[in-house]
């Protein structure tokens, strides 16, 4: 099991009126989240109680973040997955930690909240952590996989679930007023 990888952050500062003029289809997102097998399996994920084009239109700027992971060395896909995973929680800890510096600001994590081992919106309660929950890019109807190429020039990667990809990444980043 290799232990080393490299990580790499890419940067930078999108107006928001912009984004959701190039990257917003929340018709798109919503039907590409349903298909996902943990679709309203926590308080992150659609069907919100609220309009996610209004959320984004309470912020003026988005400092768009992504960490790119490589896999270079990675044995077995559950390997990949696994830095992704650990990854995942820096990053997301870092984002929420940024709100710090900016007032007003809300932070964006890579895809959806995992702070719970079971959400309690499975159960019909309120989140337990709303205090740290954040939404995901792609939740709120931005297209990610269209931001990363145009803002820092290299695609997002999937696995077909048997293959591995050379790198993943994480997406998300910091809205401001």
């Amino acid at each position: 099991m290799s232990t080393t990888y490299d990580k790499e952050r890419f940067e930078t500062i999108l107006s928001v009126d912009d984004m959701l003029d190039k990257y917003y289809d929340y018709s798109l997102t919503f039907r590409k989240c349903s298909e996902c097998p943990g679709f309203g399996g926590t308080w992150s994920c659609p069907v919100f109680d609220f309009d996610p084009l209004a959320y984004w239109k309470q912020f003026r700027e988005f400092r768009f973040i992504v960490d790119r992971v490589s896999n270079e060395g990675a044995a077995t896909v559950e390997e990949a997955q696994g830095r992704l995973f650990a990854e995942k929680k820096v990053y997301d800890a870092e984002m929420l930690s940024l709100e710090g510096f900016f007032p007003g600001s809300k932070s964006l994590a890579a895809q959806e909240c995992n702070l719970c081992k079971k959400c309690a919106r499975l159960s019909g309660l309120p989140c337990v952590h709303p205090d740290s929950m954040r939404y995901a890019l792609e939740s709120l109807g931005m297209l990610a996989v269209r931001m990363v190429p145009d803002c820092f020039g290299f695609d997002v990667l999937w696995s077909d679930g048997t293959s591995i990809p050379d790198y993943y990444i994480l997406a998300g980043g910091l809205l401001t007023k």
